[in-house]
């Protein structure tokens, strides 16, 4: 309801033939039993045309959608830290995750000295509703490029170089 709601809030700066893409992994049967569940919604609601389900890709192919993708959402509960987000705001995507785990509490936080902001965090229905409706519809194109730009270089904060100089930062003194 609530994202049929945001379309039908939709001014004409949301592209009509915008298309969700959910991409990920199925892990068994419960999994696939989930998707066919979310496809069965998408004709249920009139939408399939513009749902399109990515699943079990290689790497390169999700960076490719990254690539041409507006925003990335994730809604794993409790996701103990959320190296997708990471990934979706390392590919300049406006980003909304679950605001809780990782997400809220390492990842999608104010950054910088000026405290910029990185992407949304949201828990119901409403609440990415109203988040995938301001990333797309509510934001002026120099606050989108804020955005984009501000969760790039906060991404930066969790790649192998900062892991690896940190860890030696810390190891190295017991080693001596």
């Amino acid at each position: 309801p609530s994202l049929c709601d945001m379309r039908s809030r939709a001014t004409c700066n949301i592209k009509r033939d915008a298309k969700l893409i959910l991409v990920g992994s199925c892990r068994g049967k419960s999994d696939e039993d989930r998707v066919s569940k979310l496809q069965e919604l998408a004709r249920n609601l009139g939408i399939s045309d513009s749902v399109e389900f990515v699943l079990n890709q290689p790497f390169p192919v999700l960076k490719d959608y990254f690539s041409k993708a507006s925003i990335g959402i994730h809604t794993m509960w409790n996701e103990h830290f959320g190296i997708g987000v990471v990934e979706m705001m390392a590919a300049g995507l406006i980003t909304i995750a679950h605001n809780s785990g990782g997400p809220k509490s390492d990842i999608i936080t104010p950054f910088g000295g000026e405290r910029r902001k990185t992407g949304y965090l949201a828990s119901s229905e409403e609440e990415y509703a109203k988040a995938m409706y301001e990333a797309l519809d509510g934001l002026s194109v120099v606050e989108s490029l804020s955005v984009r730009r501000s969760a790039q270089e906060s991404s930066k904060q969790f790649s192998d170089e900062v892991f690896t100089a940190s860890f030696k930062s810390l190891i190295m003194p017991i080693l001596k």
